[in-house]
C-alpha cells in the first residue's frame, strides 16, 4: 500500500482529493556511518553508486549522503568524520546497518538518533523555531554571547561555552552535548522500536533486541589471535628439522642463562 501510494501519479491524485494542503511524503530511513575518511565525497553521485554496488545495495538505494558536521568545524588534521545516509527502503536500510565498505574501510553503521529541534536564536530545546522565538536578542550557539552564531569569531574549542549546559569546553551545536544527549535518550525510549538495532519489519531477524545481539557477538580478537597465523605460516615454510615451531617454543620450560661463576 505504501509503495503504491508513493508513486508520483497516485500521490498527486491522492493529495488533490484530500485538499490543496495535503501532501504525500515518502518515509526515509536515516543512518549514521561512523568515522568515514574525510577524503570521501558524499556529493558525488558516481561515488554513491559505487558504494551501493560494493555493498550489495540496490541501485539508488542511498537517496542522499552528507557530513553531519560541516567541514569548516573540523579539527585541524582530522582524518575521519560521521556521515549521514538517507535511504528510502527499509530492507536496504537494514542491510546497510550490517556495516558498509566505504573508501576502503569497513564502516560501522547505526540508526540515527532522532534529535530534538534546537532554536537557532535562543538555542533552547523548548520545541519552537527561530521565527516563533520570543527572546529579545540572539544567543550564539558557539560561545553563548549576545550575537548570531554566524557572526561568532571564536575558533578555539577551549573557549566554547554551551548556553544549555552552562559549561565551557563545548558548543550548543555539539552532538556530544550532555543536555542534547539526555533529551535524545528520553525521545529514544519513547519509540515503539526502542532497543532494536534494525528497523523492525516482518522478518524475525529484525526482532532481536540490540542488547541480545551484542551478547551473541563473538569476543573481540586479541593481538595474538591476529598475528598467530603469520608465525604458523613461517613455521610451515621453514625446515622442520632445524627450526622450532612457535607452539613448541612456548610449550618448553623456561631456560635459564648459564651461571657466570
Amino acid at each position: 500500500m505504501a509503495r503504491w501510494l508513493s508513486r508520483p501519479a497516485v500521490a498527486r491524485a491522492f493529495s488533490k482529493h484530500l485538499g490543496l494542503r495535503a501532501q504525500v511524503v515518502e518515509r526515509v530511513y536515516r543512518l549514521v556511518a561512523e568515522r568515514v575518511p574525510v577524503t570521501f565525497d558524499p556529493s558525488d553521485q558516481a561515488t554513491l553508486r559505487e558504494v551501493e554496488g560494493r555493498n550489495g545495495l540496490g541501485a539508488r538505494a542511498i537517496a542522499r549522503a552528507e557530513w553531519i558536521k560541516p567541514a569548516l568545524r573540523r579539527r585541524p588534521g582530522q582524518l575521519t568524520a560521521h556521515l549521514m545516509l538517507t535511504l528510502t527502503d527499509v530492507h536496504q536500510a537494514n542491510l546497510a546497518l550490517r556495516g558498509l565498505q566505504i573508501a576502503g574501510r569497513r564502516i560501522l553503521v547505526r540508526r540515527d538518533l532522532e534529535e530534538p529541534k534546537r532554536c537557532s536564536k535562543c538555542q533552547s530545546y523548548e520545541g519552537h523555531f527561530a521565527r516563533d522565538c520570543t527572546a529579545v536578542r540572539d544567543t550564539c550557539a558557539t560561545c553563548a554571547g549576545p550575537h548570531p552564531t554566524s557572526q561568532c569569531t571564536i575558533r578555539d574549542p577551549n573557549l566554547f561555552h554551551c548556553v544549555n549546559c552552562q559549561v565551557d569546553g563545548h558548543a550548543a551545536w555539539d552532538h556530544n552535548c550532555p543536555t542534547l544527549r539526555s533529551r535524545v535518550r528520553v525521545r529514544t525510549m519513547r519509540r515503539t522500536d526502542a532497543g532494536f538495532r534494525f528497523f523492525v519489519t516482518s522478518s524475525p531477524e529484525t526482532w532481536i533486541p540490540e542488547d541480545e545481539e551484542l551478547a551473541r557477538a563473538p569476543p573481540p580478537p586479541t593481538v595474538w589471535s591476529q598475528v598467530k597465523g603469520v608465525f604458523e605460516r613461517a613455521d610451515a615454510a621453514g625446515n622442520a628439522g632445524s627450526q622450532r615451531s612457535i607452539s613448541s617454543f612456548f610449550s618448553q620450560p623456561s631456560i635459564r642463562p648459564p651461571s657466570s661463576q
